[in-house]
């Protein structure tokens, strides 16, 4: 499910606000002993983030969830460039090494299947909290919670950290395929993609 781009930052009943964060969308899949991250143009991503896949084989139940991957900068901010770098490497000793110098992180924001159930004719709200009661947080996997009605709240702590921006989501919203106006994503205007990478120069004017 994908949310449609918004221009401007709104407060609203009925709607539930989370931090959008640089990373890379992907379904998180586990069946038996089996973890599979799948990117959003449908790339595996197992081989690079064996942190990530760890992680998620420790947790009880077979699944499928929709998050967010990232790598942290030391300040806590998401960092696009040594996502990249993590993404190109799958060589088993250097992504070791990659592990141990720059840690994946996977926000959890939804839930599609809990064992044999198809949740996604449920509302967002009974979701998420399902999503919640589903595992712990750890460093490595975090509970994407959000904040009810207060996105222009959200929004500010999203331009204070340096983040891309928020998503707003109604909570009453089913899980479908496709773009979607019951998801909407307002970005940040200060954020800076190329930054992000160490680029210097255009700014760049689209993306995910």
């Amino acid at each position: 499910m994908l949310a449609t781009l918004h221009r401007k930052p709104f407060s609203q009943d009925g709607w539930i606000f989370e931090l959008k964060y640089d990373g890379y969308r992907c379904l998180v899949k586990k069946r038996g002993d089996v973890v599979q991250l799948v990117s959003r143009p449908g790339n595996s991503l197992d081989r690079s983030f064996l942190d990530i896949v760890a992680a998620v084989a420790a947790v009880p139940g077979d699944f499928v969830w929709d998050a967010e991957l990232t790598v942290d900068e030391a300040n806590g901010r998401p960092s696009f460039k040594r996502l990249q770098s993590r993404a190109a490497t799958s060589v088993p000793l250097r992504v070791r090494a990659a592990i141990a110098a720059h840690p994946a992180r996977l926000y959890l924001f939804d839930v599609l299947a809990a064992g044999s159930r198809d949740l996604r004719g449920l509302p967002l709200d009974t979701r998420k909290q399902i999503l919640r009661d589903s595992f712990d947080d750890t460093k490595t996997l975090v509970y994407a919670s959000g904040i009810v009605a207060h996105g222009q709240w959200v929004f500010e702590q999203a331009q204070l950290h340096c983040l891309e921006g928020m998503v707003a989501k109604r909570r009453e919203s089913t899980y479908h395929r496709g773009r979607s106006a019951e998801w909407l994503k307002i970005k940040n205007p200060n954020y800076d993609r190329p930054a992000a990478l160490g680029i210097r120069g255009k700014r760049e004017v689209s993306g995910s």
